[in-house]
């Protein structure tokens, strides 16, 4: 993790500099110890690419309110940036946390950190109007009546999988049925059908791929 946290552009927005490996020592050793009483809970995670990769992502998660609220946090290495671990990463920790009870979620992003924004907005918080110390106040409440976020897109990459076979089937039935001489053909027939046909396999690809992302993670 020391050389994951090693670019000084990490701390652009945030202030401080790279930790020594003694100094992520003792800040590890510290948040396993906890913060010595009972009304808050800290939650670290480090995220490694793949099964066996590198470490490239560390989330973090202080819950209070009785485990009610949660203030979370994201830093990924330079060298992953721009590939997607950390909006998975935090959002598996949103995931997480719903399950735990959690029922508000709150980040606090600097106003330039552009990339940081993205990342909130991807896993489902909204910029509220609040700033503390000098950051926007990004928060998201989850209703339990409601699905959970993972639920929501399980449900969301199913549908998409349903109606991108749906319309490539359709498109593929209209392309025999003019080949059969039952309708009748055309340059423009022959365009609509290929494009609902390209549409349906992109909608029915990009629905299988998160539900196999979901089956992954748990």
């Amino acid at each position: 993790m020391a050389a994951v946290l090693a670019s000084p552009s990490l701390y652009r927005h945030t202030g401080g500099e790279p930790p020594t490996v003694e100094a992520l020592r003792e800040r590890y050793a510290s948040q396993v110890r906890g913060p010595g009483h009972d009304d808050e809970a800290w939650r670290n995670w480090v995220v490694r690419e793949g099964d066996d990769g590198p470490a490239a992502v560390f989330v973090q998660a202080t819950v209070t309110a009785a485990g009610a609220v949660a203030d979370v946090a994201w830093v990924i290495g330079e060298p992953w940036q721009g590939g997607g671990y950390a909006s998975e990463a935090a959002r598996a920790m949103i995931d997480w946390l719903a399950a735990q009870g959690v029922r508000t979620v709150t980040a606090h992003v600097h106003p330039e950190n552009e990339a940081s924004a993205r990342v909130a907005d991807r896993v489902g918080l909204k910029p509220t109007l609040a700033m503390e110390d000098g950051e926007l106040v990004w928060r998201v409440a989850i209703d339990p009546r409601l699905p959970t976020p993972a639920e929501r897109r399980g449900r969301q990459a199913t549908l998409s999988v349903l109606v991108g076979v749906a319309l490539s089937g359709f498109g593929l039935f209209e392309m025999v049925m003019v080949r059969l001489g039952a309708l009748d053909g055309g340059p423009d027939q022959a365009i609509r059908d290929g494009l609902l046909v390209i549409a349906g396999v992109a909608m029915a690809g990009v629905g299988t791929r998160h539900l196999r992302e979901r089956r992954r993670s748990g």
